[in-house]
């Protein structure tokens, strides 16, 4: 049996899945209180992170977030987003401000999809 709301879905007894706007809603609430560092180039910041280290469970998190940004698809369980580090977080803040803004290009976004994707694969993940 599954319940679903506001983005989210439960079966009984499993994890709680949210959609992508769901689980920024989540990372947002998180990062509330925190001091906030300003990322420059959110997406090259994203992929430099991931490819340093990209058979690490944050970095193929990150990877899913730059899709889900990009393409709008995915799910997230409620629980990853204290998977984040703070670099990660603000890391990722500062991706969903640049989704949200539409200042890069949809290619952009592609481009750093496709090199995260490529650390993954060349790691063997």
């Amino acid at each position: 049996m599954s319940a679903q709301s506001n983005g989210s879905k439960t079966a009984a007894g499993a994890t709680e899945l949210l959609s992508p706007a769901r689980f920024e809603e989540e990372v947002r609430h998180v990062a509330r209180f925190r001091p906030r560092v300003a990322i420059g180039d959110a997406l090259g910041a994203a992929v430099k992170k991931i490819e340093l280290n990209p058979a690490f469970m944050q970095s193929r998190l990150l990877t899913r977030i730059l899709a889900a940004l990009a393409y709008r698809e995915g799910e997230f369980r409620r629980a990853e987003v204290s998977a984040l580090d703070a670099v990660a977080l603000d890391i990722v803040i500062a991706l969903m401000d640049v989704c949200a803004a539409g200042t890069t290009t949809r290619e952009e976004w592609a481009g750093a999809v496709d090199a995260a994707r490529a650390a993954e694969l060349g790691a063997g993940v």
